[in-house]
């Protein structure tokens, strides 16, 4: 193991940065929205960069959406390395993709088990919808979907707290969502 990860105290994270669009003739990066297929790209090179960073420094991923606003992850990781990862996981997408992400790259800290509730039915709440008893996915870029399709790359997610895992959860998620937008 690194000797980046050796000092040891468990921290849960929120991380959430804009991604924009840098072609290679560019000299600053554009915002501008993605293609479904460079969105695909992008969330299939974040899930291959975050499973390669939980083998390595024992990182665990709670929630990650990719939507318009940008990525968002909820994690933990027993070292005081928060941002180091977020760089190393940055400069793996960045090696395969024509991406730059927004600064400063910060990680906020989230204080307990019931933030972290909170904050995933929040982030995951925003992507999806409940119309007449069906579970409707606004985005597909998102962890909740691929655990409730029992994806194989579900299994890079944590759920101690036992919010996703639960499918009759995911609906009341996703009702809350759809009553609060009618409010």
């Amino acid at each position: 193991m690194n000797d980046v990860y050796l000092n040891k105290a468990p921290q849960f994270f929120y991380f959430r940065t804009r991604i924009f669009h840098r072609e290679k003739s560019d000299k600053k990066a554009k915002p501008k929205e993605f293609h479904a297929e460079e969105k695909q790209l992008i969330w299939e090179k974040t899930l291959s960069a975050l499973s390669e960073l939980q083998d390595e420094s024992g990182i665990e991923i709670y929630g990650l959406v990719l939507d318009k606003e940008g990525l968002h992850i909820v994690f933990s990781t027993p070292y005081f390395n928060e941002n180091i990862l977020i760089l190393d996981w940055e400069m793996r997408l960045k090696r395969d993709l024509s991406i730059e992400f927004a600064r400063p790259i910060l990680c906020e800290p989230v204080g307990n088990h019931e933030q972290m509730k909170d904050l995933l039915m929040e982030i995951y709440g925003s992507q999806i919808n409940i119309e007449s008893n069906q579970l409707q996915w606004r985005n597909p870029f998102n962890s909740l979907k691929l655990i409730f399709d029992g994806h194989r790359r579900a299994r890079l997610f944590k759920d101690p707290l036992r919010v996703v895992f639960q499918p009759s959860l995911v609906f009341e998620i996703g009702k809350q969502r759809s009553h609060a937008s009618f409010c």
